[in-house]
């Protein structure tokens, strides 16, 4: 359990403490693990939980920090803070809890994302409060600045509130730049221009994209480096720049030549990059440039490719062909496919692309096609819960 002299967590009770903290059930947790509500009453009677497996889902799944695992349990209970025995495996542990966290949000969406979020960034914060003076406490807020970029990508998706999530990535930059972390740096712009982007303000994300390729300049992360290529060529292509759009996203396609082993951030912080995620992109920047035929194809080669776990890329692509077939004038096929992007939104919890599929029902319901029964029968499962 935990180092020698203090009494084991029993960490059944730990699981509950933090369960009731989320103001979930015991069948929400029941739910969320796909097992019986039984299970889950033996499990928070249990005072050590064999699977490890399943012990590390559950600190993903309920925001359980490794700090949390090293102080006595009455102090748990009673929100009491006690010095924490600095070591180097918690910061390890920190460190790959918060690569769990971003492995969720890739496969799950915001919704698993966003589980346990604000215990964790309660949680962070204060152990990098007690970090200061530590050897390694630019570890600790290398932890916290990420853990920014995260709780921005929830306000801005899940929740759409785009001020907080400006001002969360504004954070994390400025922990960046305390740091003097280029990659970091970067991040937080990328983020950012994300954020500008579902605000439909191109060419804000224009300016920080190109201050984020500024920053990296010369330091190399080509994986970094091509996702914000990638999103600036879509910003481009928004703005209505296909010169532009067209050479970013040609620039993105070549750093593929130069990824390596080399570690970054960005492999684990952003989704997949590929030459299909590539090919995707000059889809859906075909889309914005309104060669809508071209969009399909490329959005449809790319989804060929790209791993059919990362569901809130594809419920993010599929809904750009849903647009692009609105652009040909298609309709069945438009519903097709926002039906399809809807059910899979849903299953993730990315309201950001269910809030783009009502835009897409709005226009369609001000078109001549508004009487269509699958106008309809889309308005109706936008409606249902």
């Amino acid at each position: 359990m935990i180092g020698s002299g203090t009494a084991p967590i029993h960490q059944g009770q730990l699981v509950a403490h933090y369960r009731k903290a989320l103001k979930w059930s015991q069948q929400d947790l029941a739910d969320a693990l796909g097992v019986s509500l039984r299970t889950v009453q033996r499990l928070e009677q249990t005072p050590m939980i064999e699977d490890i497996k399943r012990r590390d889902f559950l600190v993903k799944l309920l925001g359980i920090p490794a700090a949390l695992m090293a102080v006595e349990y009455d102090n748990i209970l009673s929100n009491k803070k006690s010095p924490l025995p600095l070591n180097d495996d918690l910061m390890t542990y920190l460190e790959n809890a918060l690569i769990m966290r971003f492995e969720a949000h890739q496969a799950g969406g915001m919704r698993s994302a966003s589980r346990g979020l604000d215990i964790w960034m309660n949680e962070v914060t204060h152990f990098v409060a007690q970090t200061e003076g530590a050897g390694w406490h630019s570890r600790a807020l290398a932890v916290l600045s990420m853990s920014y970029l995260l709780q921005g990508a929830v306000s801005r998706s899940m929740q759409l509130n785009f001020t907080v999530a400006h001002q969360t990535y504004c954070k994390a930059y400025q922990i960046a730049q305390e740091l003097d972390d280029p990659e970091l740096m970067a991040l937080a712009l990328f983020r950012d221009s994300v954020a500008f982007l579902t605000e439909d303000k191109p060419y804000e994300a224009i300016t920080h994209l190109k201050g984020a390729l500024d920053i990296i300049n010369g330091h190399g992360f080509p994986h970094l480096k091509g996702h914000i290529l990638k999103l600036l060529s879509e910003a481009y292509a928004k703005a209505q720049m296909p010169q532009e759009a067209w050479r970013s996203v040609g620039l993105a396609e070549s750093t593929l030549s130069q990824l390596g082993d080399q570690p970054e951030r960005s492999k684990y912080t952003q989704r997949e990059f590929s030459f299909a995620t590539v090919t995707a992109q000059r889809g859906v920047d075909a889309a914005f440039l309104k060669d809508y035929e071209r969009a399909i194809k490329l959005i449809d080669k790319g989804l060929l490719d790209i791993n059919p776990t990362l569901i809130p890329t594809r419920a993010r692509l599929t809904v750009q062909k849903a647009e692009a077939y609105y652009g040909l004038g298609q309709i069945d096929f438009c519903i097709f496919h926002a039906e399809e992007s809807l059910k899979l939104a849903r299953s993730v919890g990315s309201n950001k692309t269910i809030d783009r599929i009502k835009g897409l029902h709005t226009t369609l319901i001000l078109s001549r096609w508004n009487r269509e029964p699958s106008v309809r029968r889309l308005g109706a499962l936008l409606a249902s819960s």
